[in-house]
């Protein structure tokens, strides 16, 4: 159970967020320290990009950490961007409703671009 995040704000508006690892109970909180500490730090970034292509794994918790950096993100004046996303983890925001509250797209469109 190991997950890395790595941010970095290039430009001072953008914070892009590499999350590698599994996203689950024992690992998820330290990626919403890490964003809500650094948004504090950041008062500028409008747009912050979780890239998620070497998430491994995602739980409940790790769902439910995802919709908790959402509010984070949101409570700082900035959007939330779930970037490659791998299937599964398309499936579980499906699955529970999440797809368009975090992501702005509609559950099914992503469906219809790919195919």
């Amino acid at each position: 159970m190991t997950l890395t995040c790595t941010w970095t704000a290039p430009d001072g508006e953008t914070a892009r967020v590499a999350i590698t690892g599994e996203l689950e109970f024992g690992t998820a909180g330290a990626l919403l320290q890490l964003v809500t500490d650094r948004l504090a730090g950041h008062a500028g970034v409008r747009d912050v990009r979780l890239d998620c292509a070497e998430v491994a794994f995602c739980d409940s918790s790790g769902l439910s950490t995802l919709l908790l950096v959402h509010r984070a993100v949101t409570g700082a004046g900035a959007r939330l961007h779930l970037d490659n996303r791998p299937p599964s983890l398309d499936r579980l925001l499906a699955l529970t409703g999440t797809t368009a509250h975090l992501t702005g797209e509609a559950a099914d469109s992503r469906a219809r671009r790919d195919s």
